[in-house]
């Protein structure tokens, strides 16, 4: 058995100390093998150290001429035939590190240069200039003098030193400023490179478009690399598999899995917890900071969460644009649009959480052009990845919202609850309705998927009671499941219809008659699909929400219980059957 440790991001040690790793040296082979310069975005927590890391290793080789040539690499796929890697092919490495404590840009610049002389000191080579660019520079040039060859450059979080600081839009500009000048000896002095890769999060319109990075190849999206991190369900399997035994019976212990659950179940529950993200739209792996400390623990908890510092940048987009992460705004986007460079000041949601990790590509789909000559274009779908990342998310984004709206959560709790015990569809619909009344006419859209997402923003901000989005069942999936207490489960579904010319008229009578029916297509849609089957045996009672939406987020709600159901459906069949008909057309058509 593989031992764990979730802090340790050095190859060396990870092989050395018979570390759980997913052997990714194909890829690094693949890499390595030619000259080339590569930029890799992941989320933080992410492997990317590991692989530079491991990229490291390869490069620097054996220390001792007398052991194996291919040293750690001994047991994995690079040093099997077909890659057939020669590993005395060696080079000088400069190796960056851009994650630092304190983030001023006077200490970035002693940081960077402290560093570039410990560099230098270990290869034996003076630096005599004291600005951070000719330093650099010089070591290069120096390195390529001394061993007669090109040099090997790794730079980890590239891009640590503007997104630590993001809610500091002054100081992350002044950082990105600095390292604009800093990167731009990379693309200078391109000939003196054998092999160069960056690694960051989030890729800074200072940096790329100002032609500085713009000779990187960008791994982050291409299908061939979309497991160069993460665990794969095989790569989980064959790590982690002989302890699957242990850590399942901990998880029943804990009350994580039923006691009756079988390996399936548990591996289940891990894939929901932690699975999910994917760079490709086909491709799914498991994030590995998270997938560690959860066996290292035998727990499941949020541990990405508890360290991750792009919070801030989470909080920082919420409260500029607290309705730019709709459901409505996470589909059929272009790839242009989610992985072009981002402005400092004004960075597009989507894109921003997309490269942080809290939302991934769900599907990927293609549009056919109209003409042959034209090109199919690629649209992208995005979600929150697994139940981590989710509950966190959703959370933010329906603080961010009453914030924004500047509504009292606590009055709004009171009520709504008040009037869901008393079975006040009336008062439900004020409520809603104001709430979505609050919201400006210019940020309204007019989709249906736009107000699933408020919808959902307004109840998980209400204390006291769970709201799940599209929580799934075997005959399928409703809005929202709300919980209150133990034992009152109610089943929401919206239904929306666009109708801003008669919203403009002002015929607030049809429109009302427009949202009601919508509200009892709601209702009649939970039956049709059998929403309450899976919560019957659960609760003492069930009421279902139908919510008519219409135009600029007008809303009816009708709150129906088990009578009102049957009544419903009692005055339904009597119309049915006293509803007139062709006496004459009904016979023929029997005859027929």
């Amino acid at each position: 058995m593989k031992n764990i440790n979730t802090s340790n991001y050095n190859f060396s040690n990870v092989i050395s100390n018979n570390l759980i790793y997913a052997d990714k040296t194909k890829h690094v082979w693949e890499l390595a093998k030619t000259d080339g310069a590569y930029f890799l975005s992941r989320p933080r927590r992410f492997g990317k150290s590991l692989l530079l890391s491991t990229f490291e290793e390869l490069f620097k080789g054996s220390a001792d001429p007398l052991q194996d040539p291919q040293g750690l690499f001994k047991n994995l796929w690079i040093s099997g035939k077909e890659p057939n890697y020669d590993f005395t092919d060696i080079y000088p490495i400069i190796s960056l590190s851009m994650a630092m404590p304190n983030y001023s840009t006077d200490v970035l610049r002693l940081s960077i240069k402290s560093r570039l002389r410990d560099i230098a000191d270990s290869y034996d080579i003076p630096l005599n200039d004291t600005i951070p660019e000719l330093m650099f520079k010089d070591l290069i040039l120096s390195l390529n003098r001394k061993y007669n060859k090109t040099v090997v450059l790794l730079v980890d979080e590239y891009d640590d030193p503007v997104s630590s600081v993001i809610d500091d839009p002054y100081l992350a500009n002044k950082n990105a400023r600095f390292l604009k000048g800093f990167y731009a000896i990379i693309k200078g002095y391109q000939k003196y490179f054998r092999f160069v890769m960056l690694t960051g999060v989030t890729r800074y319109l200072l940096l790329w478009e100002s032609g500085v990075l713009n000779h990187l190849i960008d791994l982050t999206m291409l299908e061939k690399y979309a497991d160069i991190c993460g665990f794969t369900y095989e790569e989980f399997d064959k790590c982690f598999a002989d302890r699957f035994q242990i850590t399942m019976e901990q998880f029943k212990e804990k009350g994580l899995l039923e006691k009756n659950c079988g390996v399936s179940d548990f591996r289940e529950t891990i894939f929901r917890q932690y699975d999910g993200y994917s760079w490709d739209g086909k491709t799914r792996v498991l994030n590995p900071y998270s997938l560690l400390n959860a066996f290292e623990n035998e727990n499941l908890d949020n541990y990405w969460f508890s360290i991750e510092p792009t919070k801030k940048l989470l909080n920082a987009i919420l409260s500029k644009e607290p309705l730019g992460l709709t459901a409505d705004k996470l589909r059929d986007l272009s790839k242009d649009s989610i992985i072009s460079p981002s402005e400092i000041n004004s960075m597009s949601p989507v894109p921003a959480l997309f490269q942080t990790g809290y939302l991934t590509i769900d599907k990927i789909t293609t549009v056919k052009k109209k003409y042959a000559a034209e090109n199919n274009k690629l649209c992208y779908s995005f979600k929150t990845p697994n139940e981590e990342i989710k509950p966190t998310f959703l959370k933010d984004f329906s603080e961010s919202l009453y914030q924004f709206l500047r509504i009292d959560k606590l009055n709004q709790k009171n009520n709504f609850i008040q009037a869901i015990k008393s079975e006040n569809s009336n008062k439900l619909s004020i409520l809603i309705d104001s709430f979505f009344g609050a919201i400006p006419a210019s940020l309204h859209i007019h989709k249906e998927a736009y107000y699933h997402s408020v919808l959902y923003g307004y109840l998980e901000g209400l204390t006291d009671l769970i709201a799940f989005p599209e929580k799934p069942g075997a005959d399928g999936t409703p809005d929202i499941l709300l919980v209150i207490g133990e034992d009152l489960y109610i089943i929401v579904e919206l239904k929306y219809k666009d109708n801003l010319e008669l919203e403009s008229v002002g015929d607030n009578h049809k429109i009302k008659t427009a949202m009601e029916k919508l509200a009892i297509y709601a209702i009649k849609t939970i039956d049709a699909k059998n929403y309450l089957r899976p919560y019957l045996a659960k609760a003492k009672k069930i009421l279902k929400l139908g919510l008519g939406v219409y135009g600029r987020g007008r809303v009816v709600a009708i709150l129906e219980n088990e009578e009102q159901a049957k009544a419903r459906a009692k005055l339904m069949a009597k119309t049915s059957r006293s509803a007139p008909c062709n006496g004459a057309t009904s016979k023929t058509s029997a005859k027929k």
